[in-house]
């Protein structure tokens, strides 16, 4: 067993561990105040973070493969975005059963917002440029991959046929 720090290797796994869980709470609490300030859901303002007004709109199976959601939690989401102005459905100019999906104005707004108040108030905040990039390495070294996102909150706020 390695040492570092007076931990054994199981204990330093354990200790980082904790702290990761305890980031992760801080965050959760802060995405909470987030998305009940800007009227959104979690699922809703992950779903608005995933659109980047800067890239290509994409199509509603691409936001589903971004998500790792069913195509129908997709719809669920969109549906709620578009009723409050965020986004804009329309079909895709290369193929009409396509839809694809774009920010509103509103939508760039409100995304701005989450992402600047979320981002200045996150605990990662009070870190260094260089420590946030080492960061980064190293969480990506140990296999954290934003792309794995998941949406289960969004699939678990679909109501289900009785």
């Amino acid at each position: 067993m390695g040492d570092a720090g007076g931990h054994s290797d199981d204990s330093l796994i354990h200790a980082v561990v904790k702290q990761v869980v305890t980031l992760a709470a801080a965050t959760g609490e802060l995405a909470a105040d987030l998305v009940k300030e800007l009227d959104l859901t979690e699922a809703l303002a992950g779903a608005l973070w995933r659109l980047d007004p800067d890239g290509p709109p994409p199509s509603m199976r691409a936001l589903a493969a971004t998500l790792n959601c069913d195509p129908s939690t997709v719809t669920f989401l969109t549906d709620r975005l578009e009723q409050r102005g965020l986004i804009r459905r329309r079909p895709a100019p290369t193929d009409r059963r396509q839809k694809i999906i774009s920010l509103t104005r509103r939508g760039v707004e409100v995304r701005a917002q989450l992402v600047q108040a979320f981002t200045a108030g996150s605990p990662l905040a009070r870190l260094s440029p260089d420590d946030q990039q080492h960061l980064y390495a190293l969480l990506a070294k140990a296999g954290a991959d934003p792309s794995q996102f998941t949406c289960r909150a969004a699939a678990s706020a679909v109501p289900r046929e009785p």
